[in-house]
């Protein structure tokens, strides 16, 4: 009886689970032959651009991810409203997107930096559409991660193919952003005909009334976004304009390693936030933060556990999946485990606990603090101790945010 009231989230749970293992096993395989081929200069000049279209998926993503997950999970049964949310997050999403790409490509010539950078810059424009119409929200809402898993790791076994049909020599490097771009399109065209044919739903036309509301319900969590981006993925950017792209290419690799060692764990927390967006609903307040309690404490032991097998193994971890002449890259690593222990608790304390409990202006007060200190911390020490402060600066993020949230859930406990 217990184990069938808890069947979809453990559903969920595993099918997170499968795309998450496909983020560290295809590493296994694809990271060790870019590196070789294409060499650690060329892999930081690809970092830099694919860093820029990462930056227009988030502005593009907005607060949707949250702010439309939330919705959908809380409007699950009824079909008109999950319908207009999913074609106005849609909507919202393409002007966002139209908007920030116009702009860039007004100022190509200071940000792309050459001809290849805006040519391959031309090439990631598929990995934006892609993502526009991959909604991970509409199924996070509903609670069908599988389909999310169908979809993103079909894009990713394309890409990981196409890497070993397409890339043979050094100067292919330029291709690596157009085959990420393929395997999002793919993405996109999966998630809309499971749309479509899954939940009934078809892309129509939706009036500006509904998408402004989207955007203003949007808003607080893309501050969020924004600010977690800051220290997350603008280290290779700020990186690009003090060091070489052999250092870039680096400290992307070591970072390459962290992030997908992280998402082991991200399941969990992920198959979580729907799950308990519906049931904080209709709770207390202290309810709420007694449950939270409740799970962090298991989550947060497997994830020391995590953290600690990275630290201790790094440097075999890092030979296996960059090569060998990564080994500059392993002191980057241990200090970024610190990245994968703080990163997973703030995402269950902040997104999944302040968020869901409508505290999004504290979680966003903090995640822009957060960000400003990541962003000076780089520029005042960067020119002087070298690249491990993008390392030092990233860990040194998680851990104050980690404690801005908490400080966060006590006052909003204490309130009440």
């Amino acid at each position: 009886m217990q184990l069938s009231r808890y069947k979809q989230q453990i559903e969920n749970f595993f099918s997170l689970s499968i795309l998450n293992g496909l983020n560290v096993l295809l590493p296994f395989v694809t990271l060790p032959y870019i590196l070789r081929i294409i060499g650690t200069e060329n892999y930081g000049a690809y970092s830099y651009i694919y860093a820029i279209a990462q930056y227009v998926i988030m502005f593009s993503t907005y607060g949707f991810n949250f702010s439309a997950t939330k919705q959908i999970s809380q409007s699950r049964t009824d079909s008109k409203a999950v319908s207009n949310i999913f074609n106005s997050v849609i909507a919202g999403k393409s002007l966002i997107a139209t908007v920030i790409t116009v702009l860039l490509f007004l100022f190509n010539r200071w940000i792309f930096k050459d001809q290849i950078g805006t040519l391959m810059f031309v090439f990631s424009l598929g990995m934006v559409l892609g993502d526009i119409f991959t909604p991970v929200w509409l199924f996070q809402g509903l609670e069908r991660m599988k389909y999310m898993t169908i979809v993103n790791a079909s894009s990713k076994i394309l890409f990981t193919i196409l890497i070993f049909v397409f890339i043979h020599e050094t100067n292919d490097y330029y291709l690596l952003i157009l085959l990420n771009s393929c395997g999002y399109l793919l993405s996109g065209i999966l998630s809309i005909m499971l749309v479509y044919k899954q939940f009934n739903i078809r892309l129509h036309r939706v009036k500006w009334g509904d998408v402004k509301q989207q955007l203003k319900e949007g808003k607080e969590v893309f501050g969020s976004t924004f600010g977690m981006n800051l220290y997350r993925n603008a280290n290779v950017i700020i990186l690009k304009q003090f060091v070489t792209d052999e250092v870039v290419g680096i400290y992307s690799a070591a970072e390459k390693v962290v992030k997908g060692f992280q998402s082991i764990i991200s399941p969990a927390a992920q198959a979580l936030f729907p799950h308990l967006s519906l049931r904080f609903k209709n709770k207390s307040l202290h309810e709420n933060v007694a449950l939270l309690k409740k799970i962090a404490l298991p989550f947060s032991v497997v994830v020391i556990i995590i953290t600690a097998f990275v630290y201790i193994f790094a440097p075999q971890i890092t030979d296996i999946l960059c090569g060998e002449g990564y080994t500059d890259s392993i002191p980057l690593v241990r200090i970024m485990t610190l990245v994968i222990l703080f990163g997973e608790i703030n995402y269950l304390v902040g997104i999944v606990g302040l968020i869901n409990m409508n505290g999004q202006r504290y979680f966003f007060r903090s995640v822009m603090i957060v960000g400003v200190f990541s962003v000076l911390f780089m520029l005042s020490f960067l020119p002087l101790y070298g690249v491990k402060i993008a390392a030092w600066a990233m860990s040194l993020a998680e851990i104050l945010l980690f404690l801005l949230c908490i400080l966060s859930l006590y006052r909003i406990n204490k309130r009440v």
